[in-house]
C-alpha cells in the first residue's frame, strides 16, 4: 500500500530502494541533462546564480541528480559552499551520498527527508532549492512548494522542473495499444501537470509571488543507444509494471518486443526519444 507520502500512481517504496543504483542510466540521462542546461543556461545567467556563498538544497533530489549537475557545470571556484541532498527513500539518499562522497563540493549532507514536510530545517536557510523532476510524484505538490519558499531565504531562487511531455509515458501507451487496445492505458501521476498553466499555479498556492515567477519549455531528444537501451530498460521493467496489469502470461512475454517496436517508431517520428519539460524559476 502507498504511504501518505507515496503517489497512488508511483511503484511502491521498495522499487524505488532497487531502482536507486541505476535511476540514471534507466531515464536516459534524461532528468540530469534537462537540468544540467538550464544550470548553465538560465540559472547562472539570472540576477540569482549560484556562488561560493550559495547553500542548495538539492529536494526529491533522488540519487543526488541536482548536487551532481551542480558537479558537471559549475567550476571549482563556484560551487556552493554548502548542499543539502533530501530524498524520502533511504535507499535513494544512501545512492546519493556515494556518488558525492568524493566530489568537489565543500560541504554536502544527505539526508532523509520528506519534501512536504522540512520542520527539521530553518526558516530562510537556502539560497536556491532545486526540485528537479518530482513536484508531480507528490501526494500534497502544494505543500511541497510551501516549505520550498518557507526555507528559501528572501531574494532566494527556487528552480522546478517538470515534465511537458514524458516520453516513457507515450511509448509505453503505444506498447499498451499493440497488445491490448481493450485495456486502460496506463495512468501517469498527476497528469494535470503535463498542462500549461498547472505548474505554476500550484507554485503561487504555495506562496510566490506572480511576478517574480518565469516559466519556459526545454526540449531534449535522446539519441545514443546507451541512454535509448537504459529507457528501454525501465519501460521493459516493474517501474511500468501497471501497463501489464490484466495480461496473460503470454501477453506479458511479448511486452519486451512491443516496447522496442514502439521506441523504433518513437525515433522514426523524432529522429530520438523527445522529452519536453516546463522549467520554472521562482524567486522569494
Amino acid at each position: 500500500m502507498a504511504s501518505r507520502t507515496q503517489h497512488p500512481q508511483l511503484p511502491l517504496p521498495d522499487y524505488f530502494s532497487k531502482f536507486a543504483s541505476v535511476y540514471a542510466s534507466q531515464t536516459g540521462h534524461s532528468t540530469f541533462n534537462i537540468l544540467a542546461d538550464v544550470i548553465t543556461n538560465n540559472v547562472q545567467t539570472s540576477a540569482h546564480p549560484i556562488g561560493p556563498d550559495s547553500v542548495v538544497h538539492d529536494t526529491a533530489a533522488g540519487p543526488g541528480i541536482g548536487a551532481a549537475a551542480l558537479v558537471a557545470r559549475l567550476p571549482k571556484d563556484r560551487l556552493p559552499k554548502e548542499v543539502l541532498v533530501s530524498d524520502n527513500n533511504a535507499m535513494m539518499v544512501s545512492a546519493a551520498r556515494e556518488s558525492l562522497a568524493a566530489s568537489p563540493l565543500p560541504h554536502v549532507d544527505c539526508k532523509e527527508l520528506d519534501s512536504q514536510d522540512l520542520s527539521s530545517v530553518a526558516d530562510n536557510y537556502f539560497t536556491h532549492s532545486i526540485d528537479n523532476f518530482s513536484i508531480f510524484t507528490f501526494v500534497r505538490p502544494v505543500d511541497a512548494i510551501r516549505e520550498t519558499y518557507r526555507t528559501l531565504r528572501p531574494g532566494g531562487l527556487a528552480i522546478i522542473t517538470c515534465w511537458r511531455r514524458f516520453a516513457p509515458v507515450h511509448i509505453v501507451h503505444a506498447a499498451q495499444k499493440k497488445i491490448r487496445p481493450d485495456l486502460p492505458l496506463m495512468p501517469a501521476p498527476s497528469p494535470e501537470f503535463f498542462e500549461e498553466g498547472v505548474l505554476q499555479k500550484k507554485v503561487e498556492e504555495g506562496g510566490f509571488v506572480k511576478d517574480n515567477i518565469i516559466v519556459f519549455d526545454k526540449v531534449l531528444v535522446v539519441t545514443d543507444d546507451q541512454n535509448i537501451t537504459g529507457l528501454t530498460m525501465l519501460m521493459s521493467g516493474p517501474m511500468m509494471a501497471k501497463a501489464r496489469e490484466g495480461y496473460m502470461k503470454e501477453e506479458e512475454a511479448r511486452w519486451a518486443e512491443s516496447v522496442s517496436q514502439s521506441v523504433k517508431e518513437e525515433k522514426e517520428q523524432f529522429g530520438g526519444v523527445r522529452f519536453e519539460a516546463y522549467i520554472l524559476l521562482a524567486t522569494k
